[in-house]
């Protein structure tokens, strides 16, 4: 079986998870900025239909909220974000996938029933809306 890859997109979309965490002082990483990291780079490269940087950012404000407190660690991955990988590589590998994108990401975290369900609420939509927009 071949080693998954990840694709540029796929380690921007990580590096943007982390990025909301350091905006926001939070030091755990959870699905829902995994989530919004990848969406994040979808929008960017042209997708349409996604929730906005804005509506992104005001999500995961409601859903982990935020520290005037600035963060003095590294930015750590909370369970749930490292079972929501592990899945959507899992899944990835059955389906024959061998490079992991933003969008691969995206699927996976959702399929991996980690995130709050408030989430999506937050994101001003619903589960099998945002799996539609990103079918397109």
């Amino acid at each position: 079986m071949a080693d998954l890859q990840p694709a540029p997109d796929f380690e921007r979309a990580l590096r943007e998870a982390e990025n909301f965490c350091w905006a926001a002082n939070v030091a755990i990483l959870a699905p829902e900025h995994l989530l919004a990291g990848a969406l994040k780079v979808l929008a960017a490269a042209g997708a349409t239909g996604l929730p906005s940087l804005e509506m992104l950012e005001a999500a995961l404000l409601e859903t982990h909220g935020a520290s005037d407190d600035q963060l003095g660690q590294q930015v750590m991955f909370g369970s749930a974000a490292r079972a929501a990988i592990n899945q959507t590589a899992a899944e990835a590998r059955q389906a024959g996938v061998t490079v992991l994108t933003a969008g691969v990401l995206a699927r996976g975290v959702i399929a991996s029933g980690e995130l709050m369900p408030t989430f999506y609420a937050a994101l001003g939509t619903t589960r099998p809306a945002l799996l539609s927009a990103l079918a397109e």
